[in-house]
């Protein structure tokens, strides 16, 4: 029965105290120890005339003792088994078991609370109970201490803080994720138990005791910070399933070890979770053991893409330890460094197959090397491009233990040039074989451009076409093979003059999965020993000015340019050259040939200029026979090894003013838009266009065609122009505007007849030609659609055509769709680009129905014939092409957004980085400035990190990048301004301590690139926010309201916003005929409550003894740390009426 009493008797002291008479004054911190355990109160007893007061209530309902209150009788009476205790208020008897005790000092009511001097305790229980005045320590001991080693000044410390976080979408319990703080006093731990309440509950220390085990997750000891994931079967306290959509807060119960009590945590922040949607992911997930590297090389990953993934950026590849893929999950894997995957960018089509071969340096996600007898398992994270989805991990693929292949390396043991060619036949390639060939069937030798040697692996190899490596049988002894001419890298090209190689052999097993390639060779380049005549020399008369502008010269380039450094057009007249030689040529005079630079072109062609001149010096012109040669002239130490071409045939300048007439001419309708959009034109030019000046298309109603002729066409002036030169076969589509001869706009149910007229040079209509007639009638008919969603995306970081993904989405009908072309047009071009300049186009991509995306190759080119490169804006455009009835027919898409190619493998620092501070009361009066990176295309975003200044040259991008606490770091997101400037958002440092007063600060930016490396600028300025306590006051509290009643006051009042320098508030009740109260002057006689600084807008009832007309003040109490002067809310008048009884 003591032991129960003793126990009552500390849980009185965890009872707030809000209110105290005007006789009663606020104790300093007193501490309560029963039987050497500290009982901690969250508000601490009160000193009255010398005495401490404890409450009583609390004790007896917390150990399920029942309270009676008699309002008319003012006593209280407390039963708890057989023993019964009766107190009356202001009474200085009271009685235990019928037995009278006097008291020290009165119980009285405090806040409603009867309160009870411990000298009471003493006599009530029959216990040892202590107080210490000198160190304000109330000890009691009872007959029966459970642990009487257990020392009187240790106590257990809760977890500091808890949180919760969303990180997957289950809908149960997996979803969330709680990290919180050992105990600082850990050791008298036993275990923790993580308690999910709902926000709407109240919950306290004695719910936490009470909740059944099926509903708290428990936690061990580690002697660390915690982060644990619940279950799939965690319940919250009520025993309900962890659920989506239902606000919750989270408490860690420290659980004691012994006789040590339990304390209950703080709750943390609300939180709420969420089914965010996540990208799909991949399926089919393999990994194979495809080589004998003894690292990453010999690991290949394929896997299946979703059918729909617009919304996946990339994809991640782990290989992960056999027997750690049970525990390898989502947040695992968004959390891991990129040192520990491999990225894969899209390729091929949606729902397609995506393989890659791992690196040399790849690692496990436990960051160590791969290597051979280890078994692994793959699994691939898609990578989501929107803040709308998460990502989403695949499931496992089969594990696979790599080991030695059985085959093994072929070695390269020479490469030479051999001839001078210009081609393959100039590569001589020597090698051992290997020393066991049962196994094997032959040998490949690839020829790699050594500007991509480094990405050239067997599974590239094994990929490759027969038209891009030469086949080796096997002959039982050491090989060296010359190329053939026909031979070509393993890009494509043939192999030529003036490119750096390197050479590859694989050795072909019988088994196609145990092939093994060698090493890469030594680096060769081809070169020629003699300078090389150019071929394929033409001339031809394009013009009728009777001067050189009249003489065309057209050739293709010597097979070798390396060792050329121009070429000569030298004009000879055949009257005085029966031959002309290579000395002749080599002492013609300077101003007597045409210089040609070399262009790295295949092809040269130009016409030559009015002041041309003959080898002879005389002007070039008409009615005179020529022969035309080239000379290549030598570079460097072939200067003087000329070579000269062989001559083209005789060629005699004059005037051509005839043309022909457009044959194969076809009229199509190929919409039903009712205008001249329907109608498509289609012709061959001339072979000869020499003396073509454009075409003319004639729209002729069938009933005016039988007098349409030349000299109607010439005088008529509604035609379509089309230029000469460009595709001989031409297709053209009319527009909307288009009118026949006779000036009406085209129109369905009409007959016409089609015809072209070809435009001389020259000022006489008369020699231009009329072709014959085409008929067609337009009418409703199915039309040829066009794509749509033309999208277009820099996947890769090659400079050239491969960086180039093009997606679009089918028209709904194909059925008379023959296959489509992707156009890449410069966006200088773009504009009014349309289905008649795409029919033109010479360079696009092909693709087949059924295949709607393609990365473009290497050496594509756009429509103006150039290379696609980076930095240059494109449009893409794709034209549907017609078959069967549609045949001829053509339709063009809408162009996708502009897209520039860039190299997005790695980010800049930003620079300029400055601090600014802009006041002196927390981090936002920091401000941050910077210059942004030249090129953002590959930024996600910049982090700000506030440093203290001496760990400022130990904080590294590697410090940066492992801070995952969004609060500890402001985010800045590219926003094309070139200067950055924005207050900080953050409360403390990049290691987690409060920024505060007097300490300098440094910042660095980190860059964040979308992939690739990030980057971590230098350190700003150091800055410091600095503040006088002793001139800084808090701000003032604001009464709110204050309800008078019988001997009471019931008050609310709202604390400042800004309270982070405020210790607590006191609560004055002045009579109304005092005038000289103020914060200078205050008069702690009216002092009637201390509240604490947590206080948080709920009512507080003050017991006021003596009737009559108040004023009250709320006083602000600075910490006097960061403000030293107190500050005084507004009076509020109130009268206090007299009354015998208490509510």
């Amino acid at each position: 029965m003591k032991k129960i009493w003793t126990m009552l008797l500390a849980a009185i002291l965890i009872v707030p105290l809000v209110l105290q008479p005007v006789t009663a004054q606020a104790a300093r911190a007193i501490t309560i120890y029963v039987d050497g355990v500290q009982l901690k109160t969250d508000q601490p007893p009160v000193m009255v005339q010398g005495r401490v007061m404890l409450p009583l209530r609390a004790i007896f309902e917390a150990l399920d003792a029942s309270v009676d209150w008699d309002r008319k009788k003012q006593t209280v009476t407390a039963t708890k088994g057989d023993t019964t205790v009766v107190l009356k208020i202001k009474s200085r008897v009271a009685t235990v078991n019928n037995k009278t005790v006097t008291l020290d000092v009165p119980a009285q009511i405090f806040s409603g609370r009867t309160m009870v001097p411990v000298r009471f305790v003493s006599e009530a229980l029959g216990q040892d109970v202590d107080w210490n005045s000198r160190s304000q320590i109330v000890t009691i001991n009872s007959d029966n201490p459970s642990n009487p080693d257990t020392p009187s000044n240790i106590s257990i410390s809760p977890a500091s803080y808890v949180s919760g976080r969303d990180v997957s979408n289950q809908g149960d319990g997996r979803d969330l994720e709680v990290s919180f703080s050992k105990s600082s006093t850990e050791s008298l731990v036993d275990h923790y138990r993580v308690l999910v309440v709902k926000a709407s509950k109240s919950f306290n220390q004695a719910s936490a005791l009470k909740v059944s085990a099926s509903n708290y997750t428990k936690v061990s000891t580690t002697g660390s910070n915690r982060s644990i994931t619940l279950s799939q079967s965690s319940r919250d306290v009520d025993g309900d399933y962890i659920k989506n959509d239902q606000p919750y807060v989270i408490y860690v119960l420290a659980v004691g070890k012994s006789s040590y009590s339990s304390v209950l945590s703080n709750s943390s922040p609300k939180i709420t979770l969420t089914n965010m949607s996540s990208v799909p992911e991949v399926t089919n997930v393999k990994i194979s053991d495809n080589s004998d590297f003894g690292d990453g090389r010999d690991i290949s990953v394929s896997f299946t893409r979703p059918q729909n993934d617009n919304n996946i950026s990339n994809y991640r590849v782990f290989i992960v330890k056999t027997k750690d893929a049970n525990n390898f999950s989502l947040t695992t894997a968004n959390n891991l460094s990129s040192s520990y995957y491999t990225t894969m960018y899209k390729s091929g089509s949606n729902g397609g197959t995506m393989t890659g071969t791992l690196s040399s340096s790849a690692r496990d996600t436990a960051g160590e090397s791969i290597k051979n007898g280890v078994s692994y398992t793959a699994f691939v994270l898609s990578i989501s491009s929107t803040d709308s989805a998460i990502n989403k991990l695949s499931s496992a693929s089969s594990s696979v233990t790599l080991s030695p292949n059985t085959v093994a390396t072929p070695v390269i043991t020479q490469i030479d040039d051999v001839n001078d060619y210009g081609d393959g036949r100039d590569l001589r390639v020597s090698f051992n074989k290997i020393s066991n060939e049962s196994n094997i069937s032959s040998y490949r030798i690839f020829v790699v451009r050594a500007s991509n040697y480094s990405n050239f692996t067997l599974t590239k190899a094994n990929s490759l076409s027969s038209s891009y490596y030469t086949q080796v049988n096997k002959t039982g002894y050491n090989i060296t093979q010359v190329l053939s001419s026909g031979a070509r890298d393993t890009d494509g090209y043939a192999i030529q003059n003036g490119v750096s190689y390197r050479v590859f052999v694989m050795a072909v097993a019988t088994n196609s999965g145990n092939n093994v390639l060698s090493s890469a060779s030594n680096a060769i380049t081809l070169y020629s020993s003699n300078v090389g005549a150019v071929s394929n020399l033409y001339t031809n008369d394009v013009n009728d000015y009777g001067d050189g502008r009249d003489l065309y010269v057209s050739f293709t380039k010597a097979a070798d340019e390396s060792n050329i450094s121009q070429y000569r057009i030298m004009v000879v007249p055949t009257a005085y050259y029966s031959s002309f030689s290579l000395s002749d040529a080599n002492n013609v005079s300077s101003s007597n040939y045409t210089t040609v630079n070399k262009s790295g072109n295949n092809n040269y062609g130009l016409t030559l200029s009015g002041n041309a001149r003959d080898v002879r010096g005389n002007y070039i012109t008409d009615r005179t026979s020529y022969r035309v040669y080239v000379l290549s002239v030598g570079y460097g130490n072939y200067s003087g090894s000329n070579a000269l071409s062989a001559p083209t045939s005789t060629i005699t300048l004059g005037k051509n003013y005839n043309v022909q007439a457009v044959t194969s001419l076809t009229a199509a309708d190929v919409n039903d838009f009712g205008d001249g959009r329907d109608l498509q034109v289609s012709f061959t030019k001339p072979s000869d266009e020499t003396n073509v000046n454009h075409y003319r298309i004639f729209v002729v109603p069938t009933a005016y065609s039988s007098s349409f002729n030349l000299s109607q066409a010439n005088s008529n002036s509604n035609f379509i122009t089309e230029s000469k030169d460009g595709n001989r076969s031409t297709t053209r589509s009319l527009d909307s505007t288009t009118r026949d001869v006779r000036g009406n706009l085209i129109t369905e149910g009409t007959n016409y007849s089609v015809y072209v007229l070809t435009v001389a040079n020259g000022n006489s209509s008369s020699v231009n030609a009329l072709s014959s007639a085409s008929g067609i009638k337009l009418s409703k008919n199915k039309a040829l659609q066009a794509v749509s969603g033309v999208k277009a995306y820099d996947v890769g970081d090659n400079g050239d055509g491969q960086d180039l993904k093009v997606e679009f989405t089918k028209p709904s009908d194909e059925s008379n769709i023959n296959n489509y072309r992707i156009l890449v047009v410069p966006v200088s071009k773009a504009n009014g680009f349309g289905v008649n300049e795409a029919i033109k186009a010479t360079s696009y991509t092909l693709v087949s129905k059924g295949q709607y995306s393609a990365i473009l190759k290497a050496g594509d080119k756009d429509t103006e014939n150039q290379q696609i490169k980076n930095d240059t804006e494109y449009r893409v455009y794709v034209l549907s092409v017609g078959t069967g009835s549609s045949q001829g027919m053509y339709n063009l898409s809408g162009p996708s957004d502009v897209i520039k190619l860039v190299n997005n493998a790695k980010v800049d620092e930003v620079r300029s980085v400055s601090l600014d501070a802009k006041g002196s009361s927390n981090s936002s009066d920091i401000e941050v400035s910077f210059t942004k990176v030249n090129d953002e295309q590959n930024v996600l975003e910049y982090r700000v990190f506030l440093i203290p200044e001496g760990q400022a040259a130990t904080f590294t991008k590697q410090s940066a990048e492992t801070i995952k606490d969004k609060s500890l770091y402001t985010i800045i997101k590219p926003n094309g301004n070139s200067n950055i400037r924005q207050t900080l958002m953050v409360s403390n440092d990049a290691f987690n301590d409060p920024i505060k007063a007097g300490t300098l600060y440094v910042a660095k930016v980190l860059t964040v690139a979308k992939s690739g490396a990030n980057a971590l600028s230098t350190a700003s300025n150091a800055v410091t926010l600095k503040s006088n306590p002793v001139d800084t006051a808090v701000n003032p509290a604001t009464i709110t309201n204050a309800s008078p009643g019988a001997n009471e006051i019931t008050l609310t009042f709202s604390t400042p916003s800004n309270k982070g320098n405020i210790s607590g508030y006191d609560v004055y009740a002045v009579p109304s005929n005092v005038t000289d109260f103020s914060v200078s002057n205050l008069n702690s006689n009216y002092l009637i409550n201390t509240v604490s600084k947590e206080y948080s807008g709920e009512p507080i009832k003050l017991n006021v003894t003596i009737p009559g007309s108040y004023k009250l003040y709320v006083l602000s109490k600075p910490d006097n740390v960061n403000a030293k002067k107190a500050a005084l809310s507004e009076p509020f008048p109130v009268d206090v009426i007299p009354a015998a009884e208490i509510g």
